[in-house]
């Protein structure tokens, strides 16, 4: 809650990251990719004089395959 209100904040979410690196089929040849990805909500909730309301954001996104073959 926020202070001296009777607004409900609430903030979360996830990060994720991953990397593979490896050789390929072919002598002295290497390959790398990188995934990455993240999320995030925002949740408010306040009580008002017609009944609650509720605000939700969320964003996210998602890069896939940065790198080489």
């Amino acid at each position: 809650m926020l202070q001296a209100s009777d607004t409900c904040v609430r903030i979360s979410g996830t990060v994720r990251a991953d990397a593979l690196v490896g050789s390929g089929r072919q002598f002295g040849s290497s390959s790398y990719r990188t995934q990455s990805g993240a999320h995030l909500q925002m949740d408010v909730r306040k009580q008002t004089e017609y009944g609650p309301l509720r605000a939700v954001i969320a964003v996210g996104n998602l890069h896939r395959d940065r790198g080489q073959e």
